[in-house]
C-alpha cells in the first residue's frame, strides 16, 4: 500500500466529495440565480442603476475646494460603462462561472489538505512525540552516564 492510499480512507474521500459537490452546486445555482436577476431586471431598476452611477460620477467630480487628500481626474460622462453586472454575467458568464468554480476548488482542496493535516491521520512527522521523548531521555542518560565516568 503506497503513501497516497493511506492519507484517505474510504468514508473521508465520500465525505470531501459529497462537500465539494454541494460546494460546486452552491456557486453554480447562485450563478444562474444572479444571472436570471440581472437578466430580467426592469427597466426602472435599470434606470435606478444608471442614475446611481451618474450620482456618484457628478459626486467624485466634486473637489470640495482641494480638501480631499488624493486629486482625481474628472470623470468624463459621455464613456459611461455599462453596468459591470450586467456585462459580466451575460457577455462574460462562462468566464466567470470557470474561473469562480477553479479558483473555489483550489481553496476547498487547500482547506481539506489542512484539515487534513490537522486530524494527524497518517501526516505526523517521520517520528512521535514518544520516540522523540525517548531518544532525549536516552541522550540525557547517556550525557549523565558519561559525566560520571569523567569524575
Amino acid at each position: 500500500m503506497n503513501r497516497a492510499e493511506k492519507l484517505f480512507s474510504a468514508p473521508a474521500k465520500m465525505i470531501w466529495l459529497v462537500v465539494y459537490l454541494g460546494m460546486i452546486s452552491v456557486i453554480v445555482v447562485n450563478m444562474n440565480r444572479a444571472r436570471d436577476r440581472v437578466m430580467h431586471a426592469s427597466d426602472q431598476v435599470r434606470q435606478k442603476d444608471q442614475q446611481d452611477w451618474e450620482d456618484w460620477v457628478n459626486k467624485s467630480n466634486e473637489h470640495q475646494d482641494n480638501q480631499q487628500p488624493v486629486e482625481r481626474k474628472e470623470i468624463d460622462l459621455t464613456r459611461r460603462p455599462v453596468s459591470n453586472a450586467t456585462t459580466l454575467l451575460t457577455q462574460y458568464y462562462g468566464v466567470c462561472l470557470t474561473a469562480l468554480i477553479l479558483f473555489s476548488t483550489l481553496i476547498f482542496f487547500v482547506v481539506m489538505y489542512m484539515v487534513h493535516g490537522v486530524s494527524g491521520s497518517a501526516s505526523s512527522g517521520p517520528i512521535s512525540l514518544e520516540q522523540e521523548l525517548a531518544a532525549e531521555a536516552s541522550a540525557l542518560a547517556g550525557q549523565l552516564k558519561q559525566s560520571s565516568q569523567d569524575e
